[in-house]
């Protein structure tokens, strides 16, 4: 998902007011927890990005599901719906992760593989990842069976693909120029 400017801006400044007042990482958590939420119900985004409900009742709305378990998030919810930008609550959710992963200097990759990998191979990618990158290393792993053998690894913007799948396209299109 593309993070637009002016989610960048929101997340920034959630940011900066969470280190003030000491509850980053608890921010963090429900920010995870919200996201997580509204990337499982289609519903929910809907009636978020529908413009003839009232801010209010989306504001209400989000606030009746976090309820006492994300006491913080409402802030965000006070921001958002005050300006008119609640619609842009997921996009918010995505610049502060990733602002947060680098306040925290953790580096985020994704390792996609046709097969569960193991534990040595595991920790073989994270020393790779270590010689070129500073930081915590945050592993992701994905099951992908169309890639047939092989892997791709993206890491910040970009990816190393080393999957079949990549060759036998570059191949099925060479033959086709041909």
């Amino acid at each position: 998902m593309a993070i637009g400017t002016t989610s960048k801006r929101y997340a920034k400044a959630l940011i900066l007011y969470s280190i003030d007042q000491g509850n980053l990482d608890m921010l963090f958590e429900e920010i995870l927890s919200l996201s997580n939420t509204l990337k499982e119900s289609e519903e929910l985004k809907d009636f978020i990005s529908n413009p003839t409900i009232s801010k209010d009742l989306k504001k209400s709305l989000l606030n009746d599901i976090t309820g006492n378990s994300l006491p913080n998030i409402s802030i965000l919810f006070n921001i958002l719906s005050s300006n008119n930008r609640i619609d842009l609550i997921l996009s918010v959710c995505s610049a502060f992760v990733k602002l947060y992963y680098d306040y925290k200097n953790i580096v985020e990759v994704t390792v996609t593989t046709p097969i569960e990998i193991s534990d040595k191979v595991e920790s073989t990618i994270k020393k790779y990842i270590s010689s070129i990158k500073t930081g915590e290393i945050k592993l992701t792993k994905k099951k992908d069976e169309s890639l047939i053998a092989g892997f791709t690894l993206d890491i910040d913007n970009t990816r190393l693909d080393a999957s079949i799948k990549k060759r036998l396209n570059m191949m099925k299109k060479q033959l086709k120029t041909n």
